[in-house]
């Protein structure tokens, strides 16, 4: 099962916290692309929806994303 992260929702906390993408993907570990691709909302796994959210310092909530 994939969810879609809410691009916006994302972009603004990675912007508030002053990361770039590959900052993100460092805290998140994850690969840049992967990172590149939560801001297109293309389809990830509830993990990396899941390690994302603790990287930008927030709960990985509904408001964040949805279900595929």
């Amino acid at each position: 099962m994939y969810v879609v992260m809410n691009s916006e929702k994302v972009r603004s906390l990675r912007k508030q916290k002053g990361i770039t993408k590959r900052d993100l993907a460092t805290e998140a570990g994850v690969c840049v692309s992967t990172s590149k691709r939560v801001e297109r909302e293309a389809p990830v796994t509830f993990r990396t929806r899941r390690v994302v959210a603790e990287a930008l310092g927030v709960e990985p909530s509904p408001s964040l994303g949805r279900v595929l």
